[in-house]
Parts: structure tokens; sequence; C-alpha cells
């Protein structure tokens, strides 16, 4: 076979997951080719809350496993959002001019079902995490109604306890897509879009992967010794291109954003009528809402719902009265498939663990689970540990 096309390792996906295991791979000095059927970061990696951060309802998972005595679940959360935040500080020296620190004010309302203390304690907690982790920050506690008002007078005063500050950063999730192939192919990795994988089998003679691809509506055959399905949202669909395969590994959980005009000085960390946390993020003149959760089966139709649109804007009136906010103000909206591992029991999508998971297959191909943007480096190390 050409040497040309013998690789040591193919990657389908140029997404986040993708990306990030192609440069770790090649940083390894191992020979790399990424198939990406569409344009790199054009799934659900561009389409995230564009937060580089822990994830602070993570921690509220895990408070809620210790009080009902699951103690692994508990930690597995609580180690979660530790290792998110340390990733963070990485990434952040990593890839500086993409990557910003950025405050995040979180009201917090009488009758909202979230104690004045437990929010307090709460966010001190992540922040102590993200200093232990690196950071340079720790929360602000806003302990009343004024010093809150104070900083955003647009909020709902009535009810208002006080609030926190927390310490969190934003990027431009597909220019982190683009930079990190970027720096893989000045390694010499090969990275191709509009290339969709149709068929792969293992050869075992050989020892190798044969894989089919379409690049032109031409069909070309490339080998590896590994193979590895970092598609995201289609990880069951290219599962299903060996043949036999009927069973789900994701939980396909869609969410959606909406961009207003900017309506408020500070971005926020807000509390839906289900209790649900979503944030308001200042990107410029812009403010990006989101995000829902529901399940959606077909990757390649994900559109934002009307339902979603109302929930959004709603969630977000009951907190800013004032803001002109309505399907008029949208200046844009998006949605992508969360591909979280499928949990063994059943469970709301809130509660399903978005720790990432890596699952070899009998024909010896590893498939790619619930990688999130702020983790891609760690997934991607981790992954290459593993992979010898």
């Amino acid at each position: 076979m050409p040497k040309e096309t013998h690789y040591d390792i193919a990657i389908i996906g140029g997404g986040i997951a993708g990306a990030a295991i192609a440069r770790e791979a090649t940083l390894q000095g191992k020979k790399v080719i990424l198939f990406e059927k569409s344009t790199f970061g054009s799934g659900t990696s561009s389409k995230s809350s564009k937060l580089i951060h822990g994830g602070l309802r993570y921690l509220e998972v895990a408070w809620s496993a210790l009080l009902s005595g699951c103690l692994g679940e508990f930690w597995k959360n609580l180690r979660f959002v530790y290792l998110a935040l340390k990733e963070t500080q990485i990434l952040a020296k990593s890839w500086p001019d993409l990557i910003q620190e950025i405050e995040l004010l979180m009201p917090i309302y009488k009758h909202h079902g979230r104690s004045k203390f437990s929010v307090f304690f709460g966010t001190w907690l992540y922040g102590f995490l993200a200093q232990c982790g690196g950071g340079k920050k720790g929360t602000r506690i806003l302990g009343s109604a004024e010093e809150v008002l104070k900083l955003e007078p647009g909020l709902q005063s009535n009810g208002l306890l006080g609030g926190v500050i927390v310490q969190d950063h934003t990027t431009n999730d597909l220019a982190l897509v683009h930079r990190i192939l970027q720096d893989a192919r000045s390694r010499g990795a090969d990275a191709l879009e509009h290339a969709e994988v149709s068929h792969y089998h293992f050869q075992k003679h050989a020892d190798l992967f044969e894989i089919r691809v379409e690049i032109n509506q031409v069909d070309k055959i490339f080998y590896a010794k590994h193979l590895v399905n970092a598609s995201g949202a289609w990880v069951d669909r290219v599962r299903q291109m060996a043949g036999g395969i009927k069973s789900q590994m994701i939980a396909p959980i869609a969410g959606a954003h909406v961009e207003v005009q900017k309506f408020s000085r500070y971005s926020t960390i807000l509390q839906a009528e289900d209790h649900r946390l979503f944030f308001v993020i200042n990107r410029g003149e812009r403010a990006r809402i989101g995000t829902t959760e529901r399940v959606e089966t077909n990757p390649d139709q994900v559109e934002v719902t009307a339902a979603e649109i109302r929930y959004l804007l709603s969630s977000v009136k009951r907190f800013f009265p004032g803001a002109q906010l309505g399907p008029s103000q949208i200046l844009s909206a998006d949605a992508g498939i969360r591909p979280l591992a499928r949990p063994k029991q059943a469970s709301s999508a809130n509660e399903i663990s978005r720790e990432h998971q890596f699952v070899w297959d009998e024909r010896g191909a590893v498939h790619v689970l619930g990688v999130k943007l702020t983790d891609h480096r760690r997934a991607a190390v981790e992954l290459l540990h593993k992979i010898r």
C-alpha cells in the first residue's frame, strides 16, 4: 500500500475534540490524518456558550449527590470541576489572544430555591478550586441588593438579596478550533475538509484500518494503525459504517443560543423558572443567551425552536424587565448537540455526566464521547496516553 496513505492515527471529525487529538498526536511525533465531512468546527464546537470554565452548576450536582449519599457521584463531579478550572488556566496561557478573563454576575433572589448562603458558599468553593488550579482571582461576594444594583441597575430589584461575581474565561470557539488545527498542520498533520468517511473496517492480516473517504466526489482509500471516532454528535452514525451496530453510545442533548443587542453592563448567570442556570454573555455589542436542553436525534438538522426562543427570552425578562427583548430583536440563533455519554440508568439531561469517555469496540476503533470545549486538551492527552 502507498506510504502516502498510511498513517499512525486517522481521526474522524474536525471539531474541538478531533483537532485537539490531532495536535497532541503530532506533538508525540505520530503521523496523523483528520477527516471532516463539512468544514472545521462547523458542528457543536462553534455553537457553544463561548465559555472556557469549570461549570458552576456541576458543583451543585456534586452537592446534591453528597446529600443523597452518592459519594462516587459527588467526587466525580467535584473532580470534573477542579480539572476543568485547571485546564482553563492552561488554555489561557497557551492561547492568550483567544481566551480572556470574564466576570459573571450572579444575582440571588428570595424564593428562587437557592439560599443566599448556599450560593455564597458554592461560588466561594468554585473560586477556591480555580485558585488551586492556578487562577489568581476568587469569587467576589456582594452582600446586599444595593451592592448588586450599583453594578447592574437594570436588574429586577424585587426580592433581590445580594449576589456574587464569578471569575471565568470566554473565547471564540470556532477560531480556537482553527488555531489548534493550524498548529497540528504546522507539525505535519494532514487535515481535510469536505472529506466524508463512508466506510471503514479492520484488516486483521495487515493490522490496519482501511478507511474509505469521499473527497470531491471521488472515493479514496487510507490506512491507519489506529482509528479515532471524534465526530461528536455523529459518533453513533460513524460507528454504523462498520456494519452490524445498532446500539447507541451517546445521549444527544441539543442546546440553543440566541444573540441580541447588548442590554446589560455585566455578563450574568441567571436562573430560569425551572431552576436551570443559564448565561448571558456579553461579546462586544452583542449578548449571547443560552442554553437549553432537549433531545435531538438528527445532528444534520439541528435548529432553534420557537419554544426555545420563548424560554430564553422570557427567562431573561424575569431579571431585566426593562430590556426590549422579543423575536424581532434576535440578531442570530444557533443550536448544537452535546454528544454526552449515554448513562446506564435513565437520567435527566441536567444530571448526565459531562466527563469525557473513550470506548473501544471489538474492531479496535476508539469512540470519543462527551468532550467539552474546556477539556479538549486534557481529553486528547488522556487518549494518546492509552494509544501506543
